[in-house]
């Protein structure tokens, strides 16, 4: 049955000590530590545990079916993949490491070809490992879904969900007839959630995503009971500038063949409330001959994942009293009070919240963006740095995708 794992959690909680469970899946219910599983085929075998006599012989009890007889082999291919796969793209890679080392949300804009999706696939290549807390709700998660195999252990690598435009909310955001179930949305969490090409959506799964991009969560309502499940995972959303996505804003590279309308249309389905709730905006553009230095060293996945790793593990340091581990997890109230920045920086974050340029909330994901930049830099340099105007200033950047400056804090050389 779905679902043993996070009920046998619930059962510890409240002192009870002593679970049966299905047979196939006593492993699953003994990741609880403290807990005595009973692995068992019926519930005569259950009676006569409990009456202390013999139990009963039962036929074994049969899994449930499959859930990856069809799957595809995506854990095997994003072992095939590495960063340093892509040449170029110096600014879009430091975002991405931003992103991912503070749990941010990303959203990535250019014409076809331009390497949107290779970039998003290669994101889980540079997360760490799941901490012990992040595997075990994962792997509750993964049980209350059904998507736990008999002899599966606690999971203990980053997920990758990327659904298909076409998919519905009840499968992205969870929900379903009679039992409440997860979607991909808390199936990817504490990893990504990849919705490429994003304004193709429908528009009841994209307004859905408010709550979770907000909060962390998501709620599932229905008429007997509501439900809340973690949805903590980095969501990161590819756009193409128009339905056709040869659009370029240079005249001489333009090839669209869209309407204006057509195309304010499709661009406004990333705009507005989704759009405020991003953290990171990067318009990629394709190279052109001549752009690639074939003798340029290339940074691999490895490298840019012990600095992710290095830079989470300041953070879980810094808020071991709170209750969220990442900066992107930061609740913005506490992060200004608790944790503000230096006077410069406060100064110049407050202007572009009054002058308009910044929405408050707009505001706060800035906030949170400048201790993640100040986290990667004190990594590279190994001084403490405290963000301050400097890291406000590439903060800001990376929220209104303007490009990098090759000066600023932390920044790898040839970032613009």
């Amino acid at each position: 049955m779905p679902g043993v794992l996070p009920m046998v959690l619930a059962a510890a909680d409240r002192g009870l000590r002593r679970v049966f469970v299905p047979e196939p899946q006593a492993g699953e219910a003994a990741m609880v530590p403290g807990t005595t599983v009973l692995g068992v085929r019926s519930l005569a075998q259950v009676v006569a545990c409990l009456t202390g006599e013999e139990p009963p012989e039962a036929e074994p009890v049969a899994p449930m079916s499959g859930t990856r007889l069809l799957s595809w082999r995506t854990e095997r291919r994003l072992d095939e993949v590495d960063l340093a796969d892509l040449h170029g793209l110096a600014d879009v890679k430091y975002a991405v490491e931003v992103a991912a080392a503070g749990a941010h949300h990303l959203l990535l804009s250019g014409p076809k070809g331009a390497g949107k999706t290779s970039i998003a696939e290669r994101i889980p290549t540079i997360l760490p490992p799941l901490t012990a807390e992040e595997s075990l709700e994962l792997t509750a998660i993964h049980s209350l879904a059904g998507a736990l195999e008999p002899g599966d252990g606690r999971l203990v690598r980053a997920p990758f969900s990327a659904p298909h435009h076409d998919a519905s909310k009840a499968s992205l955001i969870g929900g379903g007839s009679g039992q409440v179930r997860p979607g991909e949305i808390s199936r990817a969490h504490a990893g990504v959630l990849f919705l490429d090409e994003f304004p193709l959506f429908r528009a009841d799964v994209i307004e859905a995503l408010r709550e979770p991009l907000e909060s962390g969560d998501v709620t599932i309502a229905r008429s007997d009971e509501s439900v809340r499940l973690p949805a903590g995972g980095m969501v990161v959303l590819a756009s193409n500038p128009c339905p056709c996505g040869k659009y370029h804003h240079s005249p001489a590279l333009d090839r669209c063949d869209c309407t204006e309308v057509k195309r304010r249309a499709y661009r406004s389905r990333v705009t507005g409330p989704v759009a405020d709730r991003i953290d990171v905006t990067r318009h990629v553009e394709p190279l052109r001959r001549g752009e690639v230095d074939p003798f340029a060293v290339v940074e691999t996945s490895a490298e840019v994942r012990a600095r992710v790793a290095a830079a989470r593990a300041r953070q879980v340091r810094r808020y071991a009293a709170e209750s969220w581990r990442l900066n992107g997890q930061a609740p913005g109230t506490r992060l200004a009070h608790d944790y503000p920045l230096g006077d410069e920086a406060t100064a110049l974050l407050r202007e572009a919240v009054f002058s308009g340029r910044l929405s408050s909330r707009g505001g706060a994901r800035v906030h949170r963006l400048a201790w993640t930049v100040a986290d990667l830099a004190s990594v590279r340099s190994g001084a403490d740095v405290v963000p301050d105007r400097a890291e406000v200033e590439v903060a800001l950047r990376l929220r209104t995708g303007e490009p990098l400056l090759s000066t600023g804090p932390g920044l790898p050389a040839g970032a613009r």
